[in-house]
């Protein structure tokens, strides 16, 4: 240990270094399932120097009642190396592909962790591939590849995370081999020079990441893996103070006979308001949309397909006050289901490096199609406190 500490002052004398490190603690309650006690955190570092930088993730989480709840992830893991037009990329890596403020049809580089939460987009594992990306001013051609495909895993029926009535087995079928590459060629486009915009074009093709869920011998259930061709498109636009968004994702499966190809929409507009009584207000209005090529395929097998026909409607108060105090209040109603989604958050900073906050979240479901059905009628109640240094 000693030495491991000596290497480490030593690599920090040549290089510029960077960190910061949260560490949380939640008391969360749920409607059907016993209260527990959450801990969680992350180490994120940084070291540069005259030829290259490297960034790392550590993240944690401890469950005081559910032993699935407990891990320690090295969830990022990266070199990065830039020239003048040119930035070169390798290792493990959580890429953020989105607009909307609700889902993100488009964020699909990374795999979900439903462990940590199914309900929040940005709870995401590291991928592991390289990219070249060249800068042409503010746009850019970016050439990526993903090397391999994870294992993932679900919690299981006894917490109040599992979205499968029967025991789920972490071990993935894959359609062709584990290793085999996922290639995707993205172009960023900006304008400032009539309007404020940004539109970005990705062509992938490899493995996707919806899977299908397959039943195995034993009674239990996997994921399924299969490649696809699938294209992309993000945009938004700025005009005075509303944004409008669109994300657009076609996928062509082309290996997986009982998946049908399909087609994902998401469309929203922002508008704020600013010194409203000394608060900022934003209202999001978004619609989302999904279309299988063919009905009579597999269907309704991945959390995404609970955005099929949904309209989220939410707003956002910042108190402009020295404590960064905030509330968003949303809602997800499905157009055609008896479905919707009910979240409150809260937020505010006190003594500088510490922030309290509170949540409350409550899933209405009487559909037996989707994922979100395991959590019907369900609700649970987020109260913590965040050290961020």
């Amino acid at each position: 240990m000693k030495i491991v500490f000596l290497v480490f002052l030593f690599v920090s004398s040549l290089v510029a270094y960077e960190h910061k490190f949260e560490l949380g603690v939640d008391g969360m309650g749920y409607s059907k399932y016993t209260n527990e006690t959450v801990a969680s955190g992350s180490a994120m570092l940084s070291f540069s120097n005259d030829f290259f930088q490297t960034d790392a993730k550590l993240e944690f989480l401890y469950s005081s009642e559910y032993k699935e709840r407990r891990y320690l992830l090295l969830n990022e893991l990266y070199i990065t190396k830039e020239f003048d037009d040119y930035a070169l990329s390798l290792g493990k890596k959580i890429k953020y592909w989105g607009e909307l403020e609700g889902y993100n049809v488009s964020d699909i580089y990374n795999q979900k962790n439903y462990l940590k939460d199914p309900f929040d987009k940005t709870a995401k594992y590291g991928a592991m591939g390289a990219d070249i990306t060249r800068y042409f001013d503010e746009n850019s051609l970016e050439l990526g590849v993903k090397f391999y495909e994870d294992d993932i895993i679900y919690p299981q029926n006894s917490t109040p995370y599992s979205p499968f009535p029967l025991t789920y087995e972490k071990k993935l079928h894959l359609s062709d081999k584990r290793y085999t590459p996922t290639l995707y060629l993205s172009a960023t486009l900006v304008s400032d020079e009539y309007i404020d915009s940004e539109t970005k074009v990705i062509f992938l093709h490899g493995y996707d990441t919806k899977r299908d869920i397959v039943f195995n011998p034993t009674y239990s259930l996997s994921q399924y893996a299969y490649r696809v061709n699938k294209a992309l498109l993000l945009s938004h636009i700025i005009y005075s103070d509303i944004i409008f968004k669109t994300e657009f994702a076609y996928t062509d499966v082309i290996d997986y006979t009982p998946m049908s190809d399909y087609t994902q929409l998401g469309i929203g507009i922002e508008k704020s308001f600013y010194d409203l009584k000394k608060t900022d207000v934003t209202l999001y209005t978004e619609y989302y949309r999904y279309i299988y090529t063919d009905n009579k395929k597999v269907k309704n097998v991945d959390i995404s397909e609970v955005y099929d026909n949904d309209l989220f409607l939410a707003l956002r108060i910042n108190f402009n006050d020295v404590r960064s105090s905030e509330l968003k209040l949303g809602v997800l109603e499905d157009l055609r289901k008896n479905e919707r989604i009910f979240k409150a958050e809260a937020q505010s900073r006190v003594f500088d490096s510490f922030v309290f906050h509170a949540e409350y979240l409550h899933v209405v479901s009487n559909n037996t199609d989707t994922l979100l059905s395991e959590f019907d009628d369900s609700s649970r109640f987020v109260l913590g406190v965040k050290y961020t240094y």
